[in-house]
């Protein structure tokens, strides 16, 4: 194991742009990642519809195209996880789209160190909230987006299709103007 992904290695955290040709990369690391964050809340059946949903190349690639960010969460330059944000509306409003981290670094700094450089991001474009969902039984992720700043502003029960639903909290985060 690399020494970035020891779980006590305190290392360097940045963002590298995710361009095109890597959405694939993106899928794959969201497959790993999908059933250790939501194993214990989604049934298997809801992780794959999602996964399909979300995660598909000509999805991710869509996404690209219409104004979606995504960057690599890099910890001393291994890619440790990827997030994606906007495109930032008129109001100076950005909603988060995905923000994951692989489990062996979750819990040891690096998810706040790179929202940080996140908000360092959106702060010099403009932005002036972020907005996410965020399922109400994530209590980790629940936790981690209170721990950098974010308030829970309402709930949200949202028809995805083939009978699932996604059950959220919706969260935000006003930036230092």
């Amino acid at each position: 194991m690399s020494s970035s992904l020891d779980p006590n290695h305190k290392g360097r955290v940045s963002l590298t742009p995710i361009v095109s040709e890597e959405v694939g990369e993106v899928a794959e690391m969201a497959s790993v990642i999908w059933p250790a964050a939501y194993g214990s809340i989604l049934q298997p059946e809801q992780i794959d519809y999602m996964l399909g949903r979300m995660y598909g190349r000509e999805q991710l690639h869509n996404d690209l195209v219409k104004g979606v960010c995504m960057w690599w969460i890099c910890l001393d330059g291994e890619r440790v996880g990827f997030l994606a944000v906007g495109p930032i509306d008129v109001r100076g409003e950005c909603p988060l789209h995905k923000f994951y981290l692989l489990p062996a670094v979750q819990g040891k700094g690096c998810g706040s160190q790179a929202f940080a450089r996140l908000v360092e991001i959106l702060s010099d474009e403009g932005t002036r909230r972020i907005e996410l969902r965020v399922n109400r039984h994530n209590g980790a992720a629940i936790g981690f987006y209170r721990k950098n700043g974010f308030s829970i502003d309402g709930e949200d029960c949202l028809d995805i299709g083939d009978g699932f639903v996604m059950d959220d909290f919706l969260m935000g985060r006003d930036l230092p103007s």
